[in-house]
């Protein structure tokens, strides 16, 4: 190395603490599909708790056809495939450090998804569901006991809320927000209606 020459430094070499500063101005494609592919340091960078506190997926929605009659709503399998997908690298690359979890109220989430991601958050503070209700109750009631640390659910209309607000009421101490996106259908008495839609405490 000739006088005045300075080292060659390499990206991998980039201190983790001022990478992950960079990541956090990459949208979610890049840090998913580009950025870990690069080399072994900044996959490990694309793992921070920093980047994964929350998972925002309101920029995807699912290309549906809306039916007469049941199912009312045909999703292709190709976008579900690729949502399942999508949905496995994140929560691997969060490593269960995910707080708030967002879905585009027009995105199709099966009970299989939500299953998994109540298994690799075990974390999370809020959860925003997709606006039709195309998850199973028993499925959303264990995905709720999971969730201890759950305190505020934006979730679709149901006919008969009262499982899953039960289900709240014993695994979730800390939960203090219930918004429900349209009518709330069920035996209870209509002064009821008004306390789930608005639930605060």
């Amino acid at each position: 190395m000739e006088k005045g020459d300075s080292p060659v430094r390499r990206w991998e070499d980039l201190d983790i603490n001022i990478l992950v500063t960079i990541l956090l101005s990459f949208d979610l494609f890049q840090l998913i599909y580009a950025i870990p592919l690069v080399c072994r340091a900044w996959r490990l960078a694309c793992c921070d708790p920093l980047l994964w506190k929350m998972l925002d997926l309101s920029v995807l929605q699912s290309n549906f056809i809306r039916l007469p009659m049941k199912p009312y709503v045909y999703v292709d399998s190709a976008s579900q495939e690729k949502l399942t997908g999508l949905i496995n690298i994140c929560l691997n690359l969060s490593r269960g450090n995910i707080q708030t979890l967002i879905f585009h109220p027009n995105l199709y989430v099966n009970d299989n998804q939500l299953t998994f991601a109540a298994e690799r958050c075990p974390q999370l503070k809020r959860l925003v569901m997709p606006s039709w209700n195309k998850i199973k109750k028993r499925t959303m009631c264990r995905a709720i006991h999971i969730w201890k640390d759950l305190e505020s659910l934006t979730m679709p209309s149901i006919n008969n809320p009262a499982r899953v607000i039960e289900e709240i009421g014993r695994s979730c101490q800390k939960f203090s927000e219930l918004k429900v996106m349209g009518p709330v259908i069920s035996c209870l008495h209509l002064h009821w209606l008004y306390f789930f839609q608005t639930w605060k405490f």
